[in-house]
């Protein structure tokens, strides 16, 4: 296994991802890559991103901000990670799909873990979360909505079902 990758989302769906993902990592003693993407405002612009929760207050991409949004996203799992340290952590200022397709051919992972809010919801800025996983060349895991336990794969993760310690009965396709 090359590495176990990770969309940090900010919800109690992505915790449940992050929880699924941690234990694929340590249960395979892979790297886990987490990635987050900064927000902004406008759909293809990256320039400009939010730097709030409330997404209220923006401020242009600078290496500064880059530097304190690092830091955060570092401290924000610290404390989650325990003892696992074969982690890496990437901030992203791109469009989440090509960035994540980037990072899988370059071999940063090989099995993508998200935070599933629902069917519909938006991704990237220009697809559904559904639509993404659904084309996607990786295998896709996505975690929630309904609970901890509740696993949406994609065609390439049903084929590697085994290696991803998912009970039968708890996981559907997407």
């Amino acid at each position: 296994m090359k590495g176990i990758g990770l969309c940090a989302i900010f919800s109690r769906e992505g915790d449940w991802a992050f929880d699924y993902a941690l234990s694929l990592a340590r249960h395979h003693k892979t790297r886990l890559n987490i990635f987050h993407f900064l927000e902004s405002p406008y759909q293809l612009r990256r320039d400009i991103v939010f730097v709030d929760a409330d997404k209220k207050e923006v401020a242009p991409v600078s290496p500064d901000l880059l530097a304190k949004k690092d830091k955060e996203l570092r401290e924000t799992f610290d404390d989650r990670l325990g003892e696992y340290t074969d982690v890496g952590f990437r901030l992203c200022e791109g469009n989440d799909e090509f960035e994540l397709k980037r990072c899988f051919r370059n071999g940063d992972y090989e099995i993508l873990v998200i935070g599933y809010h629902g069917k519909g919801t938006p991704f990237g800025g220009t697809t559904t979360i559904d639509e993404f996983a659904a084309k996607f060349k990786a295998p896709v895991v996505l975690v929630g909505p309904e609970s901890s336990d509740s696993y949406y794969l994609n065609e390439p993760a049903k084929l590697r079902v085994t290696d991803l310690m998912l009970p039968e009965g708890k996981w559907k396709s997407i």
